[in-house]
């Protein structure tokens, strides 16, 4: 899995010095899973089939994240947590979200540095022919690294960032579905 995000970064007023309070909202990220592509569940009755397949290997992945920022002179240190969604044609899911970032100040109004992320995700199947109580997924705890960019000031910042994550649901299914394997691979 490979996050690209476009990140709004928003601080308040230092409550100590060296700590604020921050708000970063990622509407615009992508989540590009190249196994997903072709997963199928089907079900055969005398002599007609359904099914219902993946096509394409893209997620919507928008969060919004709160947490603390503490400024040291060499890097900023980001911890925060949140919410999000991952939507695609077949299934979504809920995430919960906590994040660790230390993003080394490159210059006065760019930062570059590692985070890694654990994520909680809820998934339900939304397949267009096949109900949601047909085929489950089961619900997953990830780890994400990855590598972000900052540029932006002390009130508000743009990122990017990519990350990696290895995950997959297992999937069960009932009346009569069959799926074309065992676990959906989110990788």
């Amino acid at each position: 899995l490979i996050c690209i995000a476009l990140v709004v970064t928003v601080m308040s007023t230092s409550c100590l010095a060296g700590v604020d309070f921050i708000l970063d909202l990622r509407p615009a990220s992508m989540l590009f899973s190249p196994d997903v592509d072709g997963f199928k569940v089907s079900r055969t009755s005398g002599f007609i089939t359904e099914s219902d397949t993946i096509r394409g290997s893209g997620s919507w992945i928008p969060n919004l994240k709160a947490g603390l920022r503490i400024s040291t002179s060499p890097l900023n240190i980001d911890l925060t947590g949140g919410l999000g969604f991952l939507y695609n044609d077949a299934f979504h899911a809920t995430m919960y979200l906590a994040d660790l970032a230390l993003r080394f100040k490159i210059s006065r109004h760019a930062t570059i540095g590692p985070h890694v992320s654990v994520i909680r995700l809820n998934p339900t199947w939304d397949g267009s022919l096949s109900d949601s109580s047909d085929v489950k997924l089961s619900d997953e705890t990830a780890v994400m690294p990855g590598l972000c960019f900052t540029v932006g000031g002390k009130v508000a910042s743009f990122s990017a960032s990519i990350d990696y994550i290895d995950t997959s649901f297992d999937v069960t299914t009932q009346n009569g579905w069959v799926a074309n394997d065992t676990s959906l691979d989110m990788t």
